[in-house]
């Protein structure tokens, strides 16, 4: 499977899963997160311990703009969308590779997401 290297996160950079279509192979192109509940629980619990997934919190800390929904690593192109069974309140982590919630929050949560077709296309085209 292909991956494309984007900067989003200043000098850190992000890779984000490039699927070819493959009707043939149903999920065949879908991360492995995507397709296997072990791996995604995995990938879930390495999030949770070292960026703190969560619910989001509405405490006074809490930016209601700064949920999965709206992050920079949050994937809901219409590839990725079809790998996770089209639930519209669901994503997939770029960083952290498993499917997550777009209510809740992480410590490394990035500004300009989500990712979807036409910010994807975007940023290929600048590569």
């Amino acid at each position: 499977m292909p991956i494309i290297t984007i900067s989003i996160l200043g000098e850190k950079e992000l890779e984000v899963d490039k699927m070819e279509d493959n009707d043939e192979d149903e999920g065949g192109s879908c991360p492995v997160a995507t397709r296997d509940e072990d791996v995604n629980e995995q990938n879930k619990q390495q999030c949770v311990e070292e960026a703190n997934y969560r619910d989001a919190d509405t405490g006074a800390a809490f930016k209601i703009s700064e949920v999965c929904g709206n992050c920079g690593a949050f994937n809901q192109t219409s590839q990725i969308m079809k790998c996770l069974g089209g639930e519209e309140d669901k994503g997939y982590c770029q960083i952290y590779k498993f499917a997550c919630s777009a209510y809740n929050t992480c410590d490394d949560w990035v500004k300009g997401g989500p990712i979807t077709d036409s910010k994807f296309d975007l940023r290929n085209e600048t590569m």
